[in-house]
């Protein structure tokens, strides 16, 4: 079975929504199924309609900060969840600051919801199990962002065990029932013969690992340490070169630090998100352009891209 996950960009912008972007979120979704929210801003329920994801369909949202372009999509999201009957379990995580604004958001609405919320406020850092399958599993790693309130940066990773290989079983063992019983089930129980793992799996797949900084300003240790040899870091850049200044004054990095920040950790793949309204239409190309100079595979994200990372 192909296993893959998909990024799905519904917010691109910073601040204020434009014609084109609206505030920030993405959707990670793995090849089980397991689906993932990062940060819910405003509009968020549109841009899940329009890309044709069913709200229900969600089982955590992690948000960055308390900042309303990254939270205030929220309430109204776990109000449709409601009144489209959602009955799964449901976890939200982030700063102290994030878990009060949707307690406080809950005892406004004072609604029973149908479903169990899982309201969970992050430490600075820590990491935890999301989900597990068949010897797969999700983790998730936070640490402090450097930002002008509490925020966390994120890392999924995906850690696989290794599958047996047909081709491997059929050149040591050949054909026949028995092995056919190897192939489907993992079982070699009434072959009389021992089989050693190593001659019959594949390579275990590398780990795959995305993080998200939310908003950030450059260098920042913490979350560089998070991003580590990550697959895509998908990261905050609002501003260009010649506003790096304000950038970093107001907590936020411009595309070219960004690229410094991919360049020392690591990373295969930078996406540039959270881009000011100023730069519109092609305008944003000159982010693009500052960021390839220091780090060459990078791309500039737009509302609706989808990327796919194979584990």
């Amino acid at each position: 079975m192909p296993r893959s996950v998909e990024i799905l960009f519904l917010g691109t912008s910073a601040g204020t929504p434009t014609a084109s972007r609206g505030l920030p979120s993405i959707l990670v979704t793995d090849w089980n199924g397991f689906s993932i929210l990062l940060d819910a801003g405003e509009g968020v329920q549109y841009r899940l309609r329009e890309t044709g994801v069913h709200p229900t369909r969600i089982d955590a949202i992690l948000v960055t900060h308390a900042h309303g372009d990254h939270i205030n999509g929220l309430p109204g999201l776990l109000q449709t969840m409601y009144m489209l009957d959602r009955s799964r379990p449901l976890l939200i995580a982030g700063p102290p600051s994030v878990i009060e604004f949707v307690k406080d958001v809950l005892d406004v609405e004072s609604y029973d919801f149908g479903f169990t919320l899982h309201l969970a406020p992050l430490p600075p850092e820590g990491d935890a199990t999301l989900a597990s399958r068949g010897g797969d599993s999700l983790s998730l790693q936070w640490a402090p962002a450097c930002h002008t309130v509490d925020s966390r940066a994120y890392r999924l990773e995906w850690r696989l065990r290794p599958r047996l290989d047909p081709q491997k079983i059929r050149l040591l063992l050949g054909e026949g029932p028995a092995v056919r019983e190897l192939i489907e089930r993992g079982s070699t129980a009434r072959s009389g013969r021992v089989v050693r793992l190593e001659d019959v799996v594949s390579e275990p797949p590398r780990r795959l690992a995305i993080t998200y900084t939310g908003d950030t300003s450059e260098p920042c240790p913490p979350v560089e340490r998070l991003a580590s040899g990550s697959r895509i870091l998908i990261h905050d850049s609002t501003f260009d070169r010649s506003l790096e200044r304000e950038a970093v004054r107001r907590g936020h990095s411009s595309a070219r630090l960004a690229a410094e920040a991919a360049a020392r950790a690591r990373a295969h793949l930078l996406v540039l998100t959270h881009i000011s309204a100023r730069y519109e239409g092609r305008e944003a190309r000159k982010l693009l352009e500052e960021a390839r100079v220091v780090f060459p595979r990078v791309i500039l994200a737009w509302d609706g891209l989808r990327l796919t990372a194979q584990a």
